[in-house]
């Protein structure tokens, strides 16, 4: 996918949250589903182990520096919206 104006290999990342499975996947797709990059960083280790609670299964979900904070306010929202 291309961001125009975007370059992500320059870009800093920028960690927003850090969840466990499956909140990474859903988390993940709302965030691209409104047009931003996103990206999943896991300790490996975790993942060989099948690790999916606790430090070794975390998940770190980072956008473009430029995003982050539209992908805070959208969390929030979605946050939110759950809780009612």
């Amino acid at each position: 996918m291309s961001y125009p104006g975007l370059d992500l290999t320059k870009s800093a990342w920028i960690v927003i949250a850090t969840v466990s499975p499956p909140d990474d996947v859903v988390l993940k797709s709302l965030i691209q589903s409104f047009g931003i990059p996103v990206k999943l960083i896991n300790e490996s280790i975790g993942s060989v182990f099948g690790l999916t609670i606790g430090p070794l299964g975390a998940v770190k979900v980072a956008v473009p520096e430029a995003y982050a904070e539209e992908a805070k306010q959208l969390m929030q929202a979605e946050l939110e919206k759950s809780e009612l």
